[in-house]
Formats: structure tokens, sequence, C-alpha cells
């Protein structure tokens, strides 16, 4: 039996100024999905998360939880989403008077206000702050809140507009954790707006890609990845080396230049103007591995620039007129890397992803 999607769009679109801001073909997501939603500034996430909470006027068709959202009840809809913004928006108040506020417009017994408000604040860890008030709350604190604000009426849907943006990594990571475990233990389906394309590999099932208010790739996230559909997507998620290339298709195999003695071969007929190659997939060249053997790749450079992080440095390699940008292990070997050292890569045709 096929599910019914949570939401269908067909053909919408929304308008501002005389300009169009979403024009959506086609998106449905299907019940307990996590979707995230990545883009440029002024992409149309903002706006797509709007129109599915009935937010913002749009043309075409939309339908929620199975029904035509223009004829539906709006407060019934409305009732069965949550959304939580990058701004916390608490109101004047305790913490419990805000994670209550929505129980009581449904007109709940206190009793029953009173458990679903404790339990809320138990599953992000914030219980203790219930009598403070909410202007009191650091910024992860207050984001917590407004995550057990939005939950604690049971959503079928949330949507989150880029809520943990302004969170430091340790808590961002320690709530998209409790919630990603949350939605699944509830079946929730969720839509997660966000620029860190590190959370969206954490913690979606499903990425969409967006500019110019339109969707350009819908997959699973690690093909956004690693096979992003244009530049736009490549540049979203990350892809540090994106360089011009030539190719030379032939009846079995094609030649693809990035230099006139920096080439490689791929099976098949292939057309492409650019070559993505991820930063973990160039090695710094070891002889006492295999990657002088064809068909792997070998590049001799000079280091650029040297940038530590944790366990692992980034290392930038110029090699006739080309930056290479690798990912490697900070190692005892590799601190005597420094600019002006002389380098050689590796790399392997198969990780190399052509647009």
């Amino acid at each position: 039996m096929v599910m019914q999607p949570v939401l269908r769009m067909t053909g919408v679109k929304v308008r501002r100024q005389g300009r169009t801001v979403l024009d959506i073909d086609h998106f449905a997501v299907a019940p307990g999905e996590l979707v995230a939603i990545i883009g440029p500034n002024g992409a149309g996430k903002s706006s797509l998360l709007q129109v599915l909470n009935l937010l913002l006027p749009y043309c075409g068709k939309l339908e929620l939880f199975g029904q035509n959202a223009a004829t539906a009840q709006p407060l019934t809809v409305r009732r069965r989403c949550a959304m939580v913004f990058q701004e916390t928006l608490l109101l004047d108040g305790t913490v419990f008077e805000n994670v209550a506020l929505g129980l009581k417009f449904r007109r709940l017994p206190r009793e029953v206000v009173n458990d679903k408000v404790a339990a809320a604040l138990d599953v992000f860890h914030c219980r203790h702050l219930a009598d403070r008030q909410a202007a009191r709350l650091s910024g992860g604190e207050a984001q917590r809140v407004c995550l057990a604000r939005a939950l604690v009426t049971d959503p079928e849907l949330l949507l989150l507009d880029e809520p943990f943006a302004a969170l430091d990594p340790s808590t961002r990571t320690a709530l998209l954790t409790e919630l990603r475990q949350l939605a699944q233990a509830r079946s929730m389906t969720v839509l997660l707006v966000s620029h860190n394309f590190a959370d969206v590999l954490y913690f979606a099932d499903r990425a969409v890609a967006m500019a110019h208010g339109r969707i350009i790739q819908d997959d699973y996230p690690e093909a956004l990845l690693r096979h992003p559909a244009n530049e736009i997507v490549a540049r979203l998620v990350g892809m540090d080396n994106i360089f011009a290339c030539t190719v030379e298709p032939g009846s079995e195999q094609t030649v693809v230049r990035l230099t006139e003695s920096i080439w490689f071969t791929l099976p098949g007929r292939h057309e492409a103007v650019r070559c993505c190659l991820p930063a973990d997939a160039i090695y710094l060249w070891d002889e006492r591995l295999s990657f002088a053997r064809p068909p792997w790749v070998v590049v001799d450079g000079i280091v650029r620039q040297v940038v530590p992080g944790i366990g692992a440095e980034r290392i930038m390699v110029q090699a006739e007129g080309i930056v290479f940008t690798l990912l490697a292990p900070r190692r005892q070997d590799t601190n005597r890397l420094q600019a002006g050292v002389p380098v050689r890569l590796a790399f392997h045709p198969a990780d190399v992803h052509l647009l």
C-alpha cells in the first residue's frame, strides 16, 4: 500500500515585488522522512517553509495531510504542524509559559498541560529552566526551549528554518542528535533548512538543493556530496576542488585534461566543462602504497598553504597553475609540511565527478 504524502506541491509559485521567489514544479515528502533543504541566500528556502506553514500566499496546488490546503481549514492544518525559526522569538514570561502556550490555545486541562510541558522539557534536558524568565536564557538554552515549545503539541510535520545556525558546534550536534532520535521515535516528518552540510549529512535521509526559487537536485545527502548536479550544488556541499577541464571522447573512453600533462581517462563517452574532486579523495603520495600504478593520477606540486584543523590539516598544493586542496590526517609526518615544500599527490579517476 502506497502511503499518502504528508505534503505535495504541484506548480507552486510565489511572487514578491514583481519577481518569482519560489517556483516548485513538483515536491512531495512521505511520512517520517527527514529532509534537509540547502541553498544560497535568496534560493527560496524560507519561502518554501512559509508556504508549507500557510504563512505566505501562493499560486498552484498545495496538499497537506491529503487535503487541498486552499480549501482546508487553516487552523486545523496548522495544528498538525510546528515551525522553529533561527531567531528564538520567545515571549515575555517563564520558560513554562512559553512551552505551554500552544496547549493552552487548545484549551487542554491544566494537569495535561503540566504533564506535557514537563515531558517536552525533559526531552531537551531543560526541565530545570521551567521557572526561569525566557529573557535570561543563553542561546543554546533558548533554542532548546523553542524546540520543546514546537514539539509539545506532537506535530506530524516539523519545519526548521536554520534554528541551529548561531549555536556552537557541540550544542548544535547535541540538539541534532536529540531531534533525530525523537523524530524517528515518533515517525515525525521534518524539513530542516541549513547552510551547514555537515548537519545535513548527520541529520537527513534526503537532501534538496535549491537555487533561484527552484529545486535543482533532490537525492540522498551522499549523492549531492559525491555527484552534485551542477557547480552551484558542488559549492553548496563544500566541494573544494572544481577545475576547468577539456574532454576528448573516444569510442570506449574519454580523456579528461586538467592541464597538458595532468590527465586521466574515464570509461564511456562524456561531455563536460568542469571537474569536481573531493578534498578527502586526494592523497599525499606514499611509496609504500600503490598510488604510482595506473589508473592512479600522480601529480607533483608545491605546498602553498597548510591550515591546521582538528584531526586533519587542509593542505593547498599548486601544480601547473592548478591549486589542489586535500585533507590529510594530522600525523607526525605531516608536521613537516609548510609553504614551499615539494610534495607528490595522487587521486583515482573513479572519485572524479564531471559537470
